[in-house]
């Protein structure tokens, strides 16, 4: 049987689909629907009074007083059976997200071509979200697929593609420590301002770091007008 953490992944892409205002919340209504398809799908019975208990305390707007994933984990992860289609969870899942992600009038490939594509990277990608893949084993990965299909590897533009790949998945915490002299940071523990060699998880939350990054982008904007 599959593990917990390969089904979690395309259902976190239909729950995302669904966050409209991308503010970490879906509406009671949407989540039921996603919930009995699930259930449908992992062949579980579905009990619809136990999403209403679990969000008694948001009656109005979009859920999040407990958020979906501990209901999700007792209610529907906890009672898979073993003889679920997985694919059919993955069908279910992309007709969500697609949408979000890909448009049909600028695909250069056919819809169930992405489709596959779209299961491979899931197949491939770390377990920590947002999903991202490993760029080294992205590179074995298509030196088989070109090989198998009989095509010839051109390491050039890999080169081009994994450096534009690169830029992108890297943090802003990373582009700042490189860039030096735009801001110095309090290091924990200390009084003075410094700059900061320290990134690890502990030094500052997301939400902290989304207000550096902003505070950086201002002064960035500031003195570049000032020139």
């Amino acid at each position: 049987m599959l593990s917990r953490d390969e089904i979690l992944k395309p259902i976190w892409y239909a729950f995302t689909a669904l966050d409209l205002d991308r503010n970490g919340k879906v509406s009671k209504s949407q989540l039921k629907v996603l919930s009995h398809n699930l259930c449908t799908i992992l062949r579980i019975p579905h009990n619809t009074s136990a999403l209403e208990e679990h969000f008694k305390d948001d009656d109005e707007g979009p859920v999040s007083t407990q958020g979906y994933m501990p209901y999700l984990n007792m209610c529907i992860l906890n009672k898979i059976q073993a003889n679920f289609d997985f694919n059919e969870l993955n069908k279910m899942c992309w007709t969500l997200s697609a949408p979000k992600h890909i448009s049909g009038k600028h695909l250069l490939i056919s819809g169930v071509d992405a489709f596959k594509i779209w299961c491979i990277f899931n197949y491939l990608s770390e377990d920590k979200y947002p999903l991202q893949i490993v760029i080294e084993e992205l590179e074995y990965f298509l030196r088989k697929l070109f090989a198998a299909m009989g095509c010839s590897w051109n390491e050039d533009r890999f080169e081009d593609y994994k450096m534009q790949l690169t830029n992108k998945t890297k943090t802003w915490k990373h582009k700042v420590f490189k860039h030096e002299g735009l801001l110095q940071i309090i290091q924990p523990g200390t009084k003075s301002p410094t700059k900061m060699t320290n990134w690890g998880q502990a030094a500052f939350t997301e939400t902290e770091l989304d207000e550096l990054e902003r505070i950086w982008q201002e002064n960035k904007n500031r003195s570049h007008d000032a020139q």
